[in-house]
């Protein structure tokens, strides 16, 4: 895959405010201010001298704004450069048909109706709503209903207006858009409680296409008259000023580069429009800088919102190319490392790991076709765009991406390879869950173990159960949750202050990787959100739990779980599962999901310790599964529950099965001792048998050392195993021919006495 090394040199990981001063003063010299004031104030923004504006201009010198903006829409309805995706000459001459026939006619009936999310507005939109509220009263400026996007303008109201040619439509994006502009004008400042429209994010999302969608599918109505022309325009200039004088932060700033650019690409007749440009470039390259690790992951660390970075970059890069400028190389190779990022982390069902806000429906094959394909000749980026019909997939299977945490242990590409996404990374700057060292895994087809999604952004019980490590496959401590968003600030908790070191073995026998956390514990009541600093009074100092995964190739992996803290506690290991599963305790330690036609999965304990299945609870909640905003449905919760004095141990086998599939497994510790014959407890060294119809397995980790690579040097025997290894799995027939072995961190391994394996 040619992906450009070029970006690795823009990367770094200061801590800096996301606008460098020096793109601040960029941006106060362009935009002295954003409100557009009278007519004058609307004409004095566009540059009348350019070719084909001199009707326009003289009607402006003759006071004659009415007739100016005759002329101004005229100009624009003659303009053929630069073209957008979709533009206005385009707009067919004959109806294709009738309004009912239509697929979103139903949908188009509520936006004429003004319903919008299941919100009834009245006959004016209340541009300003806020339906739902904090426990303290304030309006929960996370949710507001979805008409102030416009995106309901271009997928609905557009699409039935060129199918119909029914000028109700184009009415009704005339009376909301000026509606919309002259009631609500552009504030010159942010403010957290201002109006609705006014929210960063929102204020932009029109500038990312929407707009520009709509000014095409309605420039040519009779409804679009050269005043409600004018009113939309207005809306632009403030918009897109307002975008450059009020920076936001993570992605949204990102959302807000992209439309100011947009703007500036499309309207090269406004006065601004080069500087337009140029400041987005520059932020851009500077928010490269901010936002991104080397390892191709955006520190937010959210799979499921890497596409807001993608999409930005892909917008640059598509309207440049689209719109006849110059694209920046230095972007093009940072729009390839952001792709880079999804060939990365790709489940076998073309998805990516739902961790922390990621959503459930995500689907790779789509980004890859629409927006990776166009800018990026690849044959991996073909074959993901193909969903394997073309191409070949990328040339590596296991991987790790050591700044974000990442780990991902595959068998291969096809849609039944086993794949488990290990993330033991930091927080992240955004959209995070309080899910250090959880996992999702993947086999034939299925996903088998799940993270239980998102819900909302809405505060409430529901949204606090799901972002916490209820709903995650971590360890709780005496039912408390992790708190890394209220813990005090340490070096890497939030984000990564370099790649993670001595953290990943893979070969073509094992991958190896490990994570740690050490934060604060809390309930999940009180964690709570940002404007109760997620908990941090609430939080205490409790436990700490280090996890190493395994990945036994191809077969399973084997999840080794070491807690420490003083005095007596209660350790839950939980997993969890989607909906319409079925899962048993079949014995203790030992348990499975049951769903005739489908893979299943064995979870085998290699200790007896009391398991437990739980689906739906209501309080507190346990086992549930959310698919998408505000939905919840019952799902199947595995917990295994031991109490311990100081420390616990759980070393776990995951034995993936296929369809109609049945294994008899064993998972047996077996005793160690070192070189001079004394014994090495289980909370130093995990050694297990593992017996099935593979053979028999020896899996040997040495717990008392956090790095892999590294030296071991401490002789350990297990059985007929005798090694130096920090960790090491020997694999036998069933009729114990040995098939093969390898370690790490040592210099040999010795099976009844002979060397199998030697550095």
């Amino acid at each position: 895959m040619r992906f450009s090394v070029a970006i690795t040199l823009l990367l770094c990981l200061s801590a800096r405010a996301t606008q460098p001063s020096e793109i601040r003063a960029m941006a106060t010299q362009l935009v002295p201010k954003v409100r557009v004031g009278d007519a004058a104030d609307f004409f004095a923004a566009w540059d009348l001298e350019r070719p084909g504006m001199a009707a326009v201009k003289a009607a402006v010198a003759a006071g004659e704004l009415t007739q100016a903006e005759a002329a101004l829409k005229e100009y624009f309805l003659e303009r053929r450069q630069p073209e957008w995706r979709l533009n206005h000459w385009e707009m067919p001459k004959k109806p294709k048909g009738r309004a009912e026939e239509h697929s979103r006619y139903q949908q188009g009936e509520e936006v004429l109706a003004h319903v919008f999310d299941g919100h009834q507005f009245g006959e004016m939109i209340d541009w300003n709503c806020y339906p739902k509220k904090k426990p303290d009263g304030t309006p929960d400026t996370e949710f507001s209903p979805s008409p102030v996007t416009f995106k309901h303008a271009t997928n609905v109201l557009g699409r039935l207006y060129w199918y119909s040619l029914d000028e109700k439509y184009a009415k009704e994006f005339v009376d909301e858009v000026t509606d919309f502009v002259t009631r609500y004008p552009a504030p010159e400042t942010y403010r957290s409680y201002g109006p609705c429209m006014w929210s960063r994010l929102r204020a932009v999302s029109p500038l990312c296409g929407t707009w520009f969608d709509c000014y095409n599918y309605f420039l040519r109505s009779k409804h679009f008259t050269p005043e409600a022309h004018a009113i939309m325009l207005r809306g632009f200039i403030e918009k897109v000023r307002y975008a450059v004088r009020n920076p936001d932060r993570v992605n949204r700033y990102w959302a807000q580069l992209r439309g100011i650019y947009a703007t500036g690409c499309y309207f090269p007749e406004l006065k601004q429009a080069q500087g337009f440009r140029e400041l987005a470039v520059a932020a851009m390259m500077a928010a490269i800088k901010e936002e991104f690790y080397p390892d191709t992951s955006d520190k937010e660390l959210c799979p499921g919102y890497h596409g807001m970075y993608l999409s930005a970059l892909y917008g640059f890069v598509e309207n440049a190319r689209v719109m006849g400028y110059d694209a920046s190389p230095e972007l093009q190779a940072a729009f390839e490392s952001c792709a880079e990022f999804y060939t990365k982390m790709a489940t076998p069902l073309h998805g990516l790991p739902q961790f922390g806000d990621t959503g459930s429906k995500s689907s790779l094959t789509k980004v890859f076709r629409n927006n990776i394909a166009p800018f990026v000749d690849s044959s991996a980026v073909l074959w993901f765009a193909s969903k394997g019909g073309k191409g070949a997939p990328p040339d590596f299977r296991s991987i790790r991406l050591p700044y974000a945490g990442f780990y991902v242990m595959r068998s291969g590409w096809d849609e039944n390879a086993r794949y488990l996404c290990f993330d033991a990374g930091p927080l992240g700057k955004g959209h995070f869950h309080e899910d250090a060292n959880n996992f999702e895994c993947y086999a034939y087809g299925e996903r088998l173990v799940a993270d239980m999604g998102t819900y909302s952004y809405t505060f409430g019980k529901w949204r606090q159960y799901f972002v916490s490590s209820l709903a995650h496959n971590v360890v709780l401590v005496d039912g408390l949750g992790q708190n890394r968003a209220g813990s005090p600030p340490r070096p890497g908790l939030r984000t990564a202050d370099g790649p993670r070191e001595h953290d990943w073995h893979s070969d073509e026998v094992f991958d190896l990787a490990w994570g740690h956390y050490d934060a604060r514990w809390v309930d999940w009541r009180d964690s709570g959100h940002w404007f109760n600093h997620y908990g941090k009074d609430k939080a205490v100092d409790l436990a700490a739990h280090r996890r190493d995964i395994c990945f036994v190739k191809d077969s399973y992996w084997i999840v080794s779980d070491r807690l420490t803290a003083e005095g007596t506690h209660t350790y839950s290991q939980l997993f969890h599962f989607e909906p319409g599963r079925t899962a048993n305790v079949v014995s203790p330690g030992h348990a499975r999901t049951l769903d005739p036609g489908r893979a299943n999965i064995v979870i085998m304990q290699a200790d007896p310790i009391a398991g437990q299945v739980v689906v739906g609870q209501e309080d507190p909640p346990r086992g549930w599964y959310s698919a998408g905003k505000f939905e919840r449905a019952p799902a199947p919760e595995l917990r295994f529950e031991q109490k311990g004095t100081d420390r616990v141990a759980f070393d776990t086998v995951l034995l993936p099965l296929d369809v109609g599939e049945d294994a008899d497994v064993t998972a047996t510790r077996v005793p160690v001792r070192d070189e001079d014959g004394n014994p090495v407890g289980v909370h130093d060294v995990c050694a297990l048998r593992i017996e099935g119809p593979f053979g028999t397995h020896y899996y040997i980790n040495d717990l008392r050392q956090a790095e892999i690579g590294p030296a071991n040097g401490r002789v350990k025997v297990a059985g007929p195993v005798r090694t130096d290894a920090r960790a090491a799995v020997v694999r036998l027939s069933r009729e114990g021919a040995l098939l093969k072995a390898s370690a790490s961190g040592a210099s040999v391994i010795e099976l009844d006495g002979r060397m199998i394996w030697q550095q």
